[in-house]
């Protein structure tokens, strides 16, 4: 990875958290349209990019294993991040030490995301014939944390942080995924690991992504509205470029 990639995805979370002061009350609706866009996208790159270059000649079913594991990590670290990868807003969690057990859950989210990231042209290259040079898992990750560094940063207004602890802790949790892709380069040095650690933050990723698709919006069972509908498209239409 190069020094522009790894500030696309400082900069993602800094952009998030830069919203939330210029519109300090929860846009649910806007928020939940950017979300379903992410989550279209992360399936979309999944399904087309990152699932083929897992499997691709894999010698046996490990990394499937791996895609089970990541999927049930996901579920455990929910109950520390209270769901703020979906967008999800609780107000009443920013009390007592609940704020910091919500920011590990999602650093840790964060951290892990960025393991395999280093790999993903390894991967990429293996299944297709002219690969891209466009990373499309670091796109996803880097939309995907922008809601989701919104609401935390909303939490702390709520609380009314002091711009310093603010500003400190957006920067901390906007380390997390190039931490993690900086490490991931440097202990990742073989195709089958970076195969299996990219299926366990897929299986992560299939939660998260699938979670948002199949909410429904509220007070309206089985429908999804037009907007979302098309979030959906359009994020799936992207992945789909330079297959």
């Amino acid at each position: 990875m190069n020094l522009l990639e790894y500030g696309i995805l400082f900069v993602a979370v800094i952009l998030g958290g830069g919203i939330a002061i210029l519109s300090p009350r929860y846009q649910k609706q806007q928020v939940s349209i950017i979300l379903t866009f992410a989550a279209a996208y992360l399936l979309g790159i999944i399904a087309t990019h990152l699932l083929p270059g897992v499997f691709y000649e894999a010698a046996s079913g490990r990394a499937g294993l791996f895609l089970l594991g990541g999927f049930l990590i996901q579920l455990l670290l929910e109950n520390l991040s209270q769901g703020i990868e979906h967008g999800h807003f609780h107000k009443e969690k920013t009390h007592s030490n609940q704020f910091y057990t919500i920011l590990l859950g999602l650093c840790l989210h964060a951290f892990m995301e960025g393991l395999p990231l280093s790999g993903y042209d390894l991967l990429h290259s293996h299944h297709h014939a002219h690969p891209s040079d466009f990373n499309h898992f670091l796109a996803g990750i880097a939309i995907h944390h922008i809601p989701a560094a919104y609401v935390l940063a909303l939490l702390m207004r709520t609380q009314q942080f002091r711009a310093s602890t603010f500003w400190l802790v957006i920067c901390v949790f906007a380390i997390m995924t190039p931490a993690g892709a900086w490490l991931g380069e440097r202990i990742l040095l073989d195709v089958e690991t970076v195969r299996n650690m990219m299926a366990l933050v897929i299986g992560s990723l299939l939660h998260i992504a699938t979670t948002i698709l199949f909410e429904t919006e509220q007070g309206h069972y089985h429908r999804v509205s037009w907007g979302k509908l098309i979030a959906i498209l359009v994020g799936i239409g992207l992945s789909l470029i330079s297959l």
